[in-house]
């Protein structure tokens, strides 16, 4: 006769002798939930309910918090990590005694006489759930963080979105944030913005773009006043995703140059994205826009988003950063610094950048610097120049891919060396400090989660201040355009996000382009090599500047 107060851990086929205790109700032929977050709704005991994935709540209202008996929901709304333990904690007893918070056991000598199909099982240690362990190609994050949402503190639901930012850039680039205590987070945020502005004179917001199942949440936080919080239900994913990906594929396509037919996804994103923010925009006026998005959004070139009169680019310039306690904050100004340009243009297993050459000497001429060209283009070049002589900004010209997997699938071709992304921290590039890389021919797996967080991740991985970047790959000519442009813009001592801007709204008025063999910028004419196969081209298409984008530090 075996004794009445053993517990069954697991609804396994108990043997008649055994008599399960009354304290504990365990509705034997259902299976009990182990104790870890439940991903799906599947194999949930009857007598509770539990809300479905699909069931949001709304975002001000505060939500209800279930009874102490209740089981937790199948889906973890946050990954704030103080919640963690509580979404694998088992349910209290209704009736806690002294067992409540422990964990029993049957007895070895019992459970050795037990057939093998019913040895109970040993319950493993589980780790904390990741951000996001979910297939690449996915727009917002699953689960979707829906208690961020719950209740009408705003300064709250900023911080728990800093929070998931720095969970899912830390877990894939293993790179560290400096976030704020939650009650002194906002103000800090607001003064580095209002001290930039006295520095700058230009006016900067914070707009967090955050993909719910039902709706899309915008934020915006300004350098005075309270946050400001608007919710699109037009914009659910649903809606959301394809209009997306018919952006990215209309308007990264060569074969749809001659067209316009990106607008109208261009202005459907516009609409949904920065138009409900833009009275506010303009009341504050605030010009320098920092993006902090959802997966799935950040390899969107933003700046070809059209308000049906224009482009983004023509009315913000703009920056795109993992979060803000991720973004190196400080500002001085790069009029004066010195470029260290090297490049690559002879490949073995990837077509050749015949404009490397001109480009690099383009930059030589109008920055003081040095040029490294191909077989001079090695690692350690690379790091004792940048020891040595502490460039500031730094421009490969080169190919650069950021793809799915690991960190150590994206790399920069170097001459004799890939140097993976997980590497670029050994270059030191904090001391001294690099304010600008450039990487004017690198691509990334457009929509790839991992791919956009090895490109979003750029700046704060390698420890620069900023990294300007394409996110397809663009033809030699509209590439020596853009870089030639920059530069020329980089002398007259604006910031980094509205040089861009410059030379962006300088490519869509055609004040760049190639003529009878000769490249126009507003720096004036440069011949072209034989090498370079366009006689007349005409840049003013998004395909040929959208694609690049500065990532990190706007200023």
């Amino acid at each position: 006769m075996v004794p009445t107060p053993i517990v069954v851990p697991t609804p396994i086929a108990i043997p008649t002798p055994i008599v399960v205790p009354t304290p504990i109700a365990i509705p034997t032929p259902i299976a009990i939930p182990t104790p870890i977050a439940i991903p799906t709704p599947i194999a949930i005991p009857t007598p509770i309910a539990i809300p479905t994935p699909i069931a949001i709540p709304t975002p001000i209202a505060p939500i209800a918090t279930p009874a102490a008996s209740a089981t937790p929901a199948p889906i973890a709304s946050t990954s704030d990590p103080e919640d963690v333990p509580s979404r694998r904690r088992i349910p209290p007893l209704d009736t806690p005694g002294p067992a409540a918070g422990q964990i029993l056991t049957l007895d070895s000598s019992i459970t050795s006489k037990l057939p093998p199909s019913q040895s109970p099982v040993v319950p493993r240690r589980e780790t904390p759930p990741a951000v996001n362990p979910t297939p690449n190609l996915v727009l917002g994050y699953v689960p979707p963080p829906d208690r961020l949402f719950e209740g009408n503190d705003i300064e709250k639901t900023v911080w728990g979105i800093e929070q998931i930012r720095n969970q899912e850039f830390g877990e894939y680039l293993g790179v560290k944030a400096n976030l704020p205590n939650q009650k002194v987070m906002m103000a800090q945020f607001q003064q580095t913005l209002r001290n930039i502005e006295q520095e700058t004179h230009k006016r900067s917001g914070i707009i967090y773009i955050i993909s719910r199942v039902d709706r899309l949440e915008l934020i915006l936080v300004p350098p005075v006043g309270r946050p400001i919080h608007y919710n699109v239900p037009e914009a659910n994913r649903k809606a959301l995703e394809p209009v997306v990906k018919e952006f990215r594929e209309h308007i990264t396509n060569p074969a749809k140059i001659g067209t316009s037919s990106y607008l109208p996804s261009a202005q459907q994103l516009y609409q949904w994205a920065i138009a409900p923010l833009e009275k506010d925009l303009q009341n504050l006026g605030i010009d320098t826009l920092l993006l902090s998005v959802d997966p799935g959004l950040r390899s969107v070139p933003f700046a070809a988003l059209h308000d049906g009169k224009g482009f983004l680019i023509q009315k913000y310039s703009f920056s795109l950063i993992p979060s803000f306690s991720l973004t190196n904050r400080e500002y001085k100004t790069v009029r004066d610094a010195t470029v260290l340009a090297m490049g690559r243009s002879e490949f073995v297993d990837n077509k050749p950048l015949p404009s490397v050459p001109i480009e690099l000497e383009a930059i030589s001429a109008q920055w003081r610097g040095q040029s490294f060209l191909n077989s001079s283009f090695t690692i350690d070049n690379l790091n004792s120049q940048h020891a040595n002589k502490g460039f500031r900004i730094v421009h490969l010209a080169t190919h650069a891919n950021f793809t799915s997997g690991q960190p150590s699938n994206s790399y920069i071709q170097l001459w004799n060396y890939k140097l993976q992304l997980n590497d670029m921290e050994s270059l030191n590039w904090r001391n001294p400090q690099v304010d600008l890389l450039v990487l004017s021919a690198c691509r990334t797996a457009l929509g790839d989660r991992e791919a956009e967080l090895g490109f979003g991740g750029l700046a704060v991985k390698s420890g620069a201040k900023s990294a300007l970047g394409s996110l397809w790959y663009v033809d030699d000519g509209g590439t020596l355009g853009l870089m030639s442009e920059f530069y020329h813009q980089l002398r007259g001592g604006k910031t980094k996000a509205e040089t861009l801007q410059l030379t962006q709204q300088a490519m869509i008025a055609r004040q760049v382009r190639i003529e009878n063999r000769q490249l126009l910028t507003t720096a004036g004419n440069l011949n072209l090599p034989n090498n370079i196969q366009q006689q007349t081209q005409d840049f003013s298409h998004p395909y040929y500047w959208s694609s690049f984008t500065l990532i990190g530090n706007p200023w």
